[in-house]
């Protein structure tokens, strides 16, 4: 993947570089979770390109695997990163940004358990690498407004699952994700933003909306 971007004209920046009006053409690289294959398998290919990433780091799973209580029933397990691992990654100019402590679904808690949730993380980042995350990551891409209204003021972006570009009008609280599930065609990364990448990505957006209405 990250071959076939560095061979187009697509440039890779930071999502503060992103939000920039002065950035076209632009994308930036985000991992959820922190499973070891972060560290096992992309922090190679990040190190060797000098790259800028973002890891929204599930902080109450650190060291352990990916059981936390809102998993799926047959979902896959994987092991997670320790903090030793996630060290390595941000040395090599990895972000560590918030995606909870227990990865819920937000929009079954109240408003003091996502405050919990979202400061309670904040202040593990911190602790660990002195910085507090600037932006969220909202678990399984789940949010509605009162959601966004409580994560939302918290930081400089907050992203959800939406499968569609980054548009200049949309909201900072509500920010689109591309999940590379969908461009397993390599040929795919040479044309980020074509108007035939875009009509596929209106498309599968499309597609999931509707399945979510039956």
């Amino acid at each position: 993947m990250i071959t076939e971007i560095l061979d187009s004209d697509v440039k890779i920046c930071t999502l503060d570089q992103l939000l920039s009006p002065t950035i076209d053409n632009a994308l930036a690289i985000t991992f959820d979770d922190g499973m070891r294959s972060v560290y096992s398998n992309a922090l190679p290919v990040l190190k060797d390109t000098n790259i800028p990433s973002h890891l929204y780091l599930t902080t109450g799973h650190v060291g352990g695997k990916n059981n936390w209580p809102t998993q799926p029933a047959g979902a896959p397990a994987f092991e997670m990163m320790n903090w030793e691992e996630i060290e390595a990654c941000v040395e090599a100019g990895m972000q560590i940004e918030n995606h909870t402590v227990s990865h819920p679904n937000l929009c079954q808690l109240d408003h003091q358990q996502i405050e919990d949730e979202c400061e309670t993380a904040d202040l593990s980042i911190e602790k660990q690498f002195g910085r507090r995350p600037r932006h969220f990551a909202y678990p399984y891409g789940l949010y509605d407004a009162r959601v966004a209204g409580i994560v939302g003021p918290k930081y400089q972006t907050c992203v959800t699952t939406a499968l569609l570009p980054l548009g200049r009008k949309l909201r900072a609280a509500e920010l689109p994700r591309l999940d590379s599930y969908y461009l397993q065609n390599r040929r795919n990364y040479r044309r980020f933003f074509s108007p035939t990448a875009n009509s596929y990505l209106l498309l599968r957006h499309g597609l999931r909306v509707f399945r979510s209405m039956i």
